[in-house]
């Protein structure tokens, strides 16, 4: 059913379809606007598109299972109500969900009666703070959440700051940031803070919407609009009235589709396409791009009185690779919630790993981070090594990531001393500088290891640690 709603809107996860049929028809008879997933990967994707104000959710499902989407919620959605419903044995799941920030429970085959209640009584509670006249968060719980959920650098602190500065106005602001830094768990945090909490936080990704559908996406439709429009459709700005509107890649937007959203902050109405009422909205308007809007402007892609309205506040999210503490910190975070949705004991980063996820640059940031910190946690068992790390190939090789020096190359260093130790001191003049000293080192460990892998280039390059077209550089430079 299409959610008009949408603080009446309850999600419903279950893998059984005659439950979310059942559940569907009992809350909708009762006023509330729903929609059903049967998954908990689906879950997740709906809670991106569109907050509820209820989440029914089944304990076990396929993808995520239920524990994992409580866990997601909780870390993004954490005012978003979860009632756990769980089969008649498990009980002590549904209160160890309970434990992990669930609201309650339901048992199946459940009263339907009980159903009422429990969603009547969870929508009362969130009606009541939305009509509070102050329900900001307090600073300490909005700086403990960020960090957790970005990192405790001082970058980061002094991002925090910048956003509890802002966030209990109703400035539009501008979050500046590459790609995968986090900018609408930014925008997501901003709106937790805010004085507009209890409503609807919707965002809208405007380099994935072709132009030609973003107005229907943005303003909505009127029955009858154009051929196919059954019916009257509420768009992303009416429904997110009283909450918060968050516009994601805002330069890929025409400079048509710029040019209505001018007005929509100007004069605070929209018009519906096909319509010529006036509709008043009531919103806050947070922007997204990875690139500088004010270089967009001189380029001519972006408009500057547009610009200049959004430009009430610029948060600047740093990017990953300049704060390394902040890199261990997330990348542990991550191991600790891939092992926990393995059902795995949490393996640890090797030393060498550890320099290594230090040393590469990360282009595509905490994105990038997370996908190679799940790989790693599925294929490692006691220890994350370089090799499950997985870096991509030509960022290996263009940002020259393998160290030279580590443990691993020590060793077989001084594995191959000893056995051309007697070489060492029959060809190597005793007069050497040390500089010459650790040349004939280098080359005569590169030329031990090529006679004992049989002359394989790459895995003398893997066992010594030592970038692959360093390596090859060496041994086109070997003193005859």
């Amino acid at each position: 059913m299409v959610k008009e709603d949408l603080s009446n809107y309850v999600l419903i996860a279950d893998d059984n379809e005659d439950i979310c049929d059942l559940l569907e028809h009992l809350l909708e008879t009762a006023g509330y606007e729903t929609q059903k997933v049967h998954n908990g990967d689906a879950v997740i994707s709906a809670l991106t598109k569109c907050e509820p104000g209820l989440l029914l959710l089944d304990n076990i499902m396929p993808g995520a299972s239920g524990m994992d989407v409580l866990a997601h919620t909780n870390l993004y959605f954490p005012q978003l109500p979860v009632i756990m419903i769980t089969g008649n044995g498990g009980v002590l799941g549904a209160v160890a969900a309970m434990k992990a920030g669930a609201k309650d429970y339901l048992v199946k085959p459940f009263d339907n009666t009980r159903v009422l209640e429990l969603v009547n009584n969870l929508f009362k509670i969130r009606k009541q703070l939305k009509g509070s006249h102050f329900n900001c968060e307090s600073k300490h719980v909005t700086s403990l959440r960020i960090a957790t959920q970005m990192g405790n650098s001082a970058e980061i602190g002094a991002m925090i700051k910048s956003i509890l500065d802002v966030a209990h106005t109703d400035f539009s602001i501008i979050i500046q940031g590459q790609s995968g830094t986090g900018k609408e768990l930014v925008a997501k945090n901003i709106h937790l803070a805010s004085r507009r909490s209890a409503n609807v936080f919707v965002p809208i990704d405007c380099g994935a919407i072709p132009d030609a559908l973003l107005e229907n996406e943005l303003f909505g439709h009127e029955k009858g609009a154009y051929t196919g429009a059954d019916q009257m459709r509420v768009g992303k700005i009416e429904g997110a009235e009283g909450g918060t509107l968050f516009l994601d890649e805002i330069v890929n937007m025409s400079l048509s589709s710029q040019a209505k959203l001018l007005r929509v902050i100007q004069e605070r109405v929209i018009y519906r396409v096909g319509g010529t009422k006036p509709i008043p909205v009531n919103i806050r308007i947070l922007a997204a791009s990875n690139e500088g809007l004010l270089d967009a402007v001189i380029n001519g892609k972006f408009r500057e009185d547009l610009f200049y309205r959004l430009n009430e506040f610029i948060i600047h999210i740093p990017p990953l690779h300049s704060r390394p503490t902040d890199i261990l910190f997330l990348a542990y975070r991550f191991i600790l919630e891939t092992s926990l949705e393995l059902g795995k004991s949490m393996p640890m980063l090797s030393e060498l790993a550890t320099k290594a996820l230090l040393q590469y640059s990360w282009p595509g940031n905490v994105r990038e981070l997370r996908s190679i910190m799940r790989r790693a946690a599925l294929l490692a068992e006691a220890e994350i090594g370089v090799s499950e790390l997985h870096f991509p190939v030509a960022a290996i090789e263009n940002e020259q990531l393998i160290i030279q020096q580590d443990d691993a190359q020590k060793m077989a260093r001084k594995f191959t001393i000893r056995e051309c130790s007697s070489c060492m001191e029959n060809n190597l003049p005793k007069d050497s500088s040390l500089r010459e000293m650790e040349r004939y080192l280098s080359d005569s460990v590169i030329k031990k290891m090529l006679i004992l892998t049989n002359n394989n280039k790459l895995e003398v390059s893997r066992r010594l640690s030592v970038d692959y077209k360093t390596l090859l550089l060496k041994i086109k430079n070997f003193t005859v």
